[in-house]
């Protein structure tokens, strides 16, 4: 069964990107989005290690570290190769995410986590499926290509957290 929504994860759901089609994205639009995201990624893991209370949400949040890390990198070299920047600056909307999780009282901490994660992993998959299967071919729709089964399983895992 599915825990209830709380508002943080409704302020993740509501505020969440839009993603254009991939077919209108450009490669600089895409690396914003998925720079965006991978940043969230970090972020939200490093403070689930700290303020975690289960040790399931700490060995997600140690996945999210790993894989996110390795895909930031990647991001960076497929971007590199197509000559687009990569933002450094993460966007307010997912600082005010991070803002709200770090104020997020200990004892709903791993349920806040998790449902930031459902609705971050669903909208990863969605911007990584569109342009692997609709973006400019190159680096970075290898990229989306390469990396949207990872994303997938990181989406599987999360929502199997977030059930009872």
């Amino acid at each position: 069964m599915r825990r209830p929504l709380t508002a943080l994860s409704l302020f993740v759901a509501l505020g969440s990107l839009s993603i254009a089609s991939a077919a209108e994205m450009s490669p600089n639009e895409f690396v914003a989005k998925a720079s965006a995201s991978n940043q969230f990624e970090i972020e939200a893991a490093t403070l689930a290690n700290e303020k975690a209370l289960h040790p399931e949400t700490k060995q997600f949040a140690e996945s999210m570290l790993k894989d996110h890390g390795r895909a930031g990198s990647e991001l960076a070299e497929a971007a590199k190769q197509e000559g687009v920047a990569v933002p450094t600056e993460m966007p307010t909307e997912f600082k005010e995410k991070i803002d709200a999780l770090k104020t997020t009282a200990p004892a709903e901490f791993d349920q806040a986590y998790q449902s930031s994660q459902v609705a971050a992993h669903e909208e990863a998959v969605a911007l990584f499926s569109a342009y692997s299967k609709q973006g400019k071919d190159g680096p970075l729709k290898t990229f989306a290509f390469k990396t949207l089964p990872t994303l997938h399983t990181h989406e599987v895992r999360i929502h199997g957290l977030t059930k009872d």
